[in-house]
């Protein structure tokens, strides 16, 4: 994976199915829109695209594989990695990387850290991250922690059925590749911060926009700016606020 040269940045929200991942990231990209008058755009894998189509018949168990004993089974570990990789790539040639040169901020709810955790199990890590290696590598990336079970409670409570990947014994083996992953990830130089998402949703939303400004202020371009009007940059974006509890509520209403 290569860094990210363009001036937009690639914020990934990861974590296990039912962490919360969506909410936080589609509250991440108002904020800058609403908070920062920046310009973001949130998008989502498994994509519209043609292939995030096949995966997510794939996933609701509607697309299936015809065995010769003519037993329907769900896809092949292989092919879902496959698929995965090639519908980010599609996506980040012909929708990601576009906005990055226009300087727009994407935030992705999932990325190929996902691919790295659940397609392991039945795939090799190794393998599975040299097909993903076309990637952009993220600017940042926030996994929100949340027990297994707990997101199995969360999903029951949300959902009318189970996908793929989503029961119990399989999101705590997922939660042990994502903390594999992580390690080996970091170790490489990738910026992932670990977010306690086991606390209402406004409590994570202001972890993230802390660890986001955070971050920007980290890569605030000193050559842009004299050292005057630098500070000033610094102190707008560290007093840019996090949504309320009811600004929350009425996005999510919305």
């Amino acid at each position: 994976m290569n860094s990210n040269p363009y001036s937009g940045k690639l914020i990934v929200f990861e974590g296990l199915d039912g962490s919360g991942q969506t909410t936080q990231a589609q509250l991440l990209t108002k904020w800058f829109v609403e908070k920062r008058n920046q310009l973001a755009y949130y998008t989502k894998e498994p994509t519209d695209g043609p292939l995030g189509a096949l995966l997510k018949l794939s996933l609701s168990h509607r697309l299936v594989s015809a065995k010769s004993n003519r037993k329907h089974e769900a896809l092949d570990p292989i092919t879902m990695a496959l698929l995965f990789a090639s519908d980010r790539q599609d996506h980040l040639n012909n929708d990601v990387i576009p906005k990055l040169k226009g300087g727009i901020h994407v935030v992705a709810d999932r990325y190929y850290l996902s691919s790295l955790a659940y397609q392991s199990i039945g795939g090799d890590y190794e393998w599975i991250k040299e097909i993903n290696r076309h990637a952009i590598r993220p600017d940042l990336t926030l996994f929100l922690d949340v027990p297994p079970a707990v997101c199995v409670k969360r999903m029951q409570a949300q959902r009318w059925h189970v996908e793929l990947y989503e029961d119990l014994t399989t999101l705590e083996a997922v939660q042990q590749n994502f903390v594999f992953a992580m390690r080996q990830l970091g170790r490489e130089g990738e910026r992932i911060e670990t977010v306690n998402a086991n606390q209402p949703a406004k409590d994570v939303h202001r972890i993230a926009v802390q660890l986001i400004k955070n971050y920007l202020k980290s890569v605030l371009d000193p050559t842009r700016f004299r050292p005057q009007e630098r500070e000033k940059q610094l102190g707008l974006l560290m007093e840019t606020a996090a949504f309320t509890e009811a600004e929350i509520a009425g996005h999510q209403e919305a």
